[in-house]
This record gives structure tokens, C-alpha cells and sequence, in this order.
């Protein structure tokens, strides 16, 4: 069953001050202060995206069949991907080399080996899985299994952290400038950095019994990408 984990929104606060010509402060009008600070937000967010990235082996003493084999291996996994429209599928390197199988120190025997891989992307996990285990089914192994976050909904989740913080450092700078005695805060400069990072994708195996195991799908579970919003002011007190 998969978990559903609730955003969490931790606030980071943090007040120093950053480099500042003597020429900018000489400019301030005498009892107005410079004020520098800067306001870091960040939210875990349950990652939306399940990538899953597969390969098709093969070897054969003769390159031209050994190709004909991949080629028609990829046919076939692109022709089953066509009916699932909510997964992108993509075809990746293919590579093809010549190698000797022979024990070291034996008569060598040249065989030519090759490899290509298709990669399927989506939201809709369930079917994205199916998908990888009837391709797991022609032949093909599993690279590499992993969620992520869109670009999407981080944007989503940036625009409600910058609101936020915008108005976490406006309200830092107006309490540094009351410690001060100042009565009034008008901000000068503002510096947005977003940020995106990520905790480890979770991936399970699913139990079964050995005669069923060919037809079976992956199976995978969401983690967290945390997202963060540092916004830096200068502010002018007066």
C-alpha cells in the first residue's frame, strides 16, 4: 500500500550581514541604518514522477544478427508502450562491441555483444509498472527504478515558499529595525535562490513464487524531494 506523507514546513532564520561597500553606507542619510538578512524556507514534498530505465542484452557470433536481435527486441517493447498514452517512453544508447569470451590464457573466441536501452517516465505509476513488467517479460532488464519531482510542481511549491518567505523577511527586518528604535523599514534590495533537493527513492521487491515470477511487475515507492527558497533583502531603517 503506498504512503501518503504529509508536507512538513520548516522555517530556517538566519540574520548576518554580507559584504557591503563603505561607499553604499556612507550614501545612507544620517540615523538610517543598512539592515542585510536573509529568510530560508523548505517543505519535503512526496516526489510525483517514476522513472524506469531497461535494457536489452544480446550476444552472437555474427554483429549483423546480433543487431537484428536488439532491434527487433526494441520494436517490440515500443510497439507494447504505444498503447499506455499516460507513460513517455524513450529509446537510449546503443551500443555494440566486440569481445573475447575465451578463459585468460585460452584460444580466444571473438564474440560481438550489444546493448540498448529504453527508458518509460510518468505520473501514473501503476500502469507505468505494468508497462515494465511485460518488457521485463521480452527479455529485457531492469536498469534503474526511482522517483522524482516534476519540474512542475516544484515551480508550484517555490511560488508559495517565496510568498512566504518575502513576508518572513520583511518581518525579521522590521524587528531588527524596532531593537534598533527605528519606526520605519523600506526594502531595498531583494535576492531569490530556489533550490531543489532529494531524500533516497524507496524500492521494494515484491514477494513470489519462482513460477510466476517472469510475469510479475516491479514494484517501487514514492520518497521525498525537499524544496527550499532562500530570500535575501537589504532594508534600509529609519
Amino acid at each position: 500500500m503506498k504512503l501518503l506523507t504529509t508536507p512538513v514546513l520548516a522555517l530556517c532564520v538566519a540574520i548576518f550581514t554580507l559584504p557591503v561597500s563603505a561607499q553604499d553606507i556612507n550614501l545612507l542619510p544620517e540615523g538610517q541604518t543598512l539592515i542585510t538578512l536573509s529568510v530560508t524556507e523548505r517543505v519535503s514534498v512526496e516526489q510525483d514522477t517514476l522513472i524506469a530505465t531497461l535494457r536489452i542484452e544480446r550476444q552472437n557470433r555474427n554483429a549483423q544478427t546480433l543487431q537484428r536481435e536488439i532491434n527487433a527486441a526494441m520494436e517490440e517493447a515500443l510497439n507494447e508502450s504505444e498503447s499506455v498514452t499516460s507513460v513517455k517512453v524513450s529509446t537510449g544508447y546503443y551500443s555494440v562491441y566486440q569481445t573475447n569470451t575465451a578463459p585468460q590464457g585460452g584460444r580466444p573466441d571473438q564474440v560481438w555483444q550489444g546493448s540498448q536501452s529504453i527508458t518509460l517516465e510518468g505520473k501514473d505509476a501503476q500502469s507505468l509498472l505494468e508497462l515494465a513488467g511485460e518488457i521485463q517479460g521480452m527479455g529485457f532488464v531492469m536498469n534503474n527504478l526511482s522517483y522524482t519531482l516534476s519540474t512542475e510542481r516544484a515551480d508550484e511549491v517555490r511560488d508559495g515558499l517565496m510568498e512566504s518567505a518575502i513576508s518572513r523577511a520583511r518581518a525579521n527586518a522590521e524587528r531588527a529595525a524596532a531593537a534598533m528604535g527605528k519606526t520605519e523599514v523600506d526594502i531595498a534590495t531583494l535576492d531569490i535562490d530556489a533550490a531543489l533537493g532529494y531524500s533516497q527513492p524507496v524500492m521494494m521487491a515484491r514477494g513470489m513464487a519462482m513460477d510466476s515470477m517472469e510475469k510479475a511487475s516491479p514494484v517501487a515507492e514514492a520518497g521525498e524531494s525537499e524544496v527550499s527558497l532562500t530570500v535575501r533583502i537589504q532594508a534600509v531603517a529609519k
